[in-house]
């Protein structure tokens, strides 16, 4: 019977711990070895420095007093427990009896021994009584380097099981922001009850998942978004291909006075088909067909298809575009910009005045309103921005209206109520001129004019 092994994966915030941990662990035993060699390298320098003026002293002292005075120096006493002497003269005389064996081959200079219970110094220096051994057991010295290594290595050990505590502190405060974004994440888009059961124990699994999780939330929405774009599509052009076709036939019927309303209803049906296109190219992020186009009759036509809307009337509109100019771009989105300007300028700028001119710079859609703050010019194309663009006495004018239209025909409060529904959608004429410049590489910008007006520039290719 074999097992199966389940791979089990250690979380991000042990593996910090641990890597971590591991770095102080290399740097502390890497240090202790360190001051373990540097001690022991002392150690044995210290000693030899030790012995090597000893030789010398008691060289001098044979070549001051002579051999006879000398050897009772030999054993001095602040080192007679570890410092052996030996004084060999040179005539044949017998070595003497107490000398090892090991020292008869040693040349004049200092030597190191190691024997099984003795750690030997050894010094031989040629005199005028005869060669001079001196043989130091620095085993004392050993054993206290030794001890000091035993130090070290508590130490390090202590010092490890305090990094090892400090670093899981300090991994969960690095972890920390992945697990707050991963459970802003979640609670964006929860996990359900299968996905919990199989979610992953590491932080960046469950971070990767919460991702997906979003993502697939967000792909959900553009996808019920491009749906919603198509049915309305589809459901509005069949009752407006037989609104047409009805206003064609009354068109045909009609007197000469109510044939420019029907005009104009006709012309309005086909800006609502045209819209339904530019709101799907606007949410695919795609352009439509250009062409060239006669920009004085587009401005024409994007005046005219303001009639009868609020505060219109009350504007004086000029438009200064030489007839001859053309330029190339897609009709319908450059009429949806002019006419948002214009607009603009009707509801917001306080302004008596509207001109629309061309020239090297592109095209310009000018006021003699209040204008627009210079702290607030970066803003006016955030969507439902309004900041203090409205008409101060477009204020109380459109009071009034709204108190003389809360009550409607049968008297009852249905108008305000109504204006109100509308509300959330004022302030995004704007930023909907500005996405369809951009779509399509143009640029719009707005500027204040030396009277104190408003002037938004276009910018956009010539045809």
């Amino acid at each position: 019977m074999s097992l199966i092994s389940i791979p089990v994966r250690i979380t991000l915030q042990r593996r910090v711990a641990w890597a971590l941990t591991l770095l102080v662990v290399l740097f502390v035993a890497l240090q202790g070895v360190l001051a373990y060699l540097s001690m022991a390298e002392q150690e044995d320098a210290l000693v030899d420095d030790l012995v090597q003026a000893e030789a010398l002293r008691l060289a001098a002292l044979i070549e001051e007093r002579g051999a006879v005075a000398a050897r009772q120096q030999l054993q001095p006493p602040t080192l007679r427990q570890n410092l052996s002497v030996w004084l060999v003269s040179a005539d044949t005389a017998p070595l003497p009896a107490d000398m090892p064996s090991y020292l008869h081959p040693l040349g004049d200079g200092p030597h190191q021994l190691s024997l099984a219970s003795a750690e030997l110094h050894i010094y031989v220096l040629a005199t005028p009584a005869g060669r001079l051994y001196l043989q130091y057991d620095a085993a004392v010295h050993e054993e206290k380097v030794r001890e000091f290594g035993l130090y070290l290595l508590g130490l390090s050990l202590l010092c490890s099981a305090l990094a090892g505590l400090a670093a899981r502190q300090l991994a969960v405060i690095v972890v920390a922001p992945m697990e707050r974004l991963t459970r802003q994440l979640a609670a964006w888009a929860p996990a359900t009850r299968r996905e919990e059961d199989i979610e992953a124990h590491d932080e960046e699994g469950r971070l990767r998942a919460a991702f997906q999780r979003v993502q697939a939330r967000f792909e959900e929405g553009l996808a019920h978004e491009r749906e919603f774009m198509a049915n309305a599509r589809h459901e509005i052009r069949t009752p407006l291909t037989a609104l047409r076709t009805d206003l064609e036939m009354l068109t045909l019927q009609a007197d000469t006075a109510a044939n420019p309303r029907l005009q104009r209803a006709l012309a309005g049906v086909d800006e609502i088909a045209a819209a339904l296109d530019l709101a799907q190219s606007l949410a695919q992020k795609r352009t439509l067909t250009t062409e060239q186009i006669n920009l004085a009759d587009c401005v024409d036509h994007a005046w005219s298809s303001l009639a009868g809307t609020p505060r219109i009337l009350q504007l004086q509109f000029d438009n200064r575009v030489a007839r001859t100019v053309s330029v190339c771009a897609d009709r319908h989105a450059l009429l949806t910009i002019l006419r948002n300007l214009i607009r603009n300028v009707a509801e917001h700028a306080a302004a008596n005045r509207c001109s629309v001119s061309y020239d090297a710079r592109g095209i310009a859609v000018t006021d003699d309103g209040i204008g627009i703050p210079a702290a607030e010019r970066p803003l006016v194309f955030e969507r439902h921005y309004r900041g203090q663009r409205l008409d101060v006495a477009g204020k109380s004018a459109a009071a009034t209206d709204v108190s003389a239209s809360m009550k409607t025909a049968d008297g009852e409060e249905g108008e305000s109520e109504r204006a109100c529904e509308h509300e959330p959608e004022r302030g995004i004429g704007l930023a909907i001129a500005r996405q369809l410049a951009e779509l399509h590489g143009w640029q719009l910008t707005v500027e204040s004019t030396a009277t104190g007006g408003s002037c938004f520039m276009l910018w956009l290719k010539h045809g």
